[in-house]
């Protein structure tokens, strides 16, 4: 799966005066900082690394920002070595460029098209130490930085079972107190200290001309965070059914052609944080104290940013069990969306759907 890179940027302004001149340059002579973002992932097997320099001039810095002569070097060399006990395996890949297509163009920065470097590798090993080191126009400027992976991460319990269904709702709802939790247990990571947990609900409308079209949202759960990176142990994940029925009568356009609306599947994505990646996350907060004193995280020499690694972890198809199920087609929130059933237990109601 190709991972989109993430782009970071600086701009640093330097502040020069000449009381010799009437004329004056807020900005004063330019050093190049060559800017490293990279995350390693060992469940995917297309890694990237984006390579650009901070930009600094006297005009609209905005400006510079759409320009993508900019942001690059002329040259890159890069390569990432394994290393087991501080000593090299013997495996390493060279990066190479390629350009991403797809970025969005709401941004500050010159998109969609976009350089980053890449290396291809199945089979990292999540035990093992990544050294990046990155050579930038014949050794002018020389970037090195060391990540261990995620190992030990996975979900415990029924919730892998492929028959396992989600339970949101009992057989009855008469109040809000009523709905279940959705819970499961996940076994932590070592080096890792954040957990973000998403779902995805997916459905298919179908219309008066007996037309059809399927839809996707998105709701985040929010973060849990590993109390001790290097001591992993175990928490709870959980999902509540109320915020489950709402969210879908949030999510979804009431559209009088309408006829009838059958749920897909329901996929769930938990994206877990490196330390490093967490701490760099928060020291890149907005700055909302009076001192307006911003933080700068980076483990990184020889340039700025951060090389780490993180775990995109996602179990799709989930469906809900019939009494959840039922609470969809006939319930207090989403009863009348017009959500019908296929399940055999709902054979003789008026919201079931073959």
């Amino acid at each position: 799966m190709l991972k989109r890179g993430v782009l970071l940027f600086l701009v640093i302004t330097v502040v020069g005066f000449n009381s010799c001149e009437s004329d004056f340059s807020l900005n004063g002579d330019y050093q190049i900082q060559p800017v490293v973002f990279g995350l390693l992932d060992h469940r995917q097997d297309v890694h990237m690394i984006k390579i650009t320099k901070a930009f600094l001039g006297d005009g609209d810095n905005l400006t510079y920002a759409q320009n993508p002569d900019s942001n690059y070097f002329e040259k890159v060399e890069a390569e990432i070595v394994e290393f087991k006990n501080d000593v090299a395996t013997g495996r390493s890949w060279t990066l190479t460029d390629t350009i991403v297509t797809n970025k969005s163009e709401d941004g500050l920065f010159y998109a969609p098209e976009q350089k980053a470097y890449v290396f291809y590798e199945s089979a990292l090993d999540s035990t093992a130490e990544y050294e990046l080191t990155v050579i930038i126009n014949d050794g002018a400027h020389v970037v090195t930085g060391k990540t261990t992976l995620i190992p030990e991460f996975k979900i415990t319990g029924t919730v892998t079972n492929p028959s396992y269904k989600i339970q949101f709702a009992p057989n009855t709802v008469n109040e809000d107190a009523d709905y279940d939790n959705w819970t499961f247990t996940v076994s932590e990571g070592l080096h890792a200290a954040r957990y973000n947990y998403k779902y995805t609900f997916r459905w298919t409308e179908t219309y008066s001309d007996m037309s059809t079209a399927s839809f996707s949202a998105t709701r985040n759960n929010g973060d849990v965070f590993q109390s001790s990176p290097d001591k992993p142990g175990q928490h709870g994940a959980s999902f509540a059914g109320l915020d489950f029925y709402q969210f879908v009568a949030d999510a979804i356009v009431q559209d009088p052609d309408v006829i009838q609306r059958k749920m897909d599947g329901l996929d769930l994505q938990i994206a877990i944080a490196h330390d490093d990646l967490n701490q760099f996350m928060e020291v890149s907060q907005p700055v909302t104290g009076i001192a307006q004193v911003q933080p700068e995280f980076t483990n990184l020499t020889g340039g700025r940013g951060l090389f780490s690694s993180r775990i995109i972890f996602k179990m799709n198809n989930f469906n809900l069990n019939p009494a959840s199920v039922k609470e969809l087609c006939t319930g207090l929130y989403t009863g009348g969306l017009l959500f019908c059933s296929d399940y055999p237990e709902h054979a003789s109601e008026t919201w079931y759907c073959p």
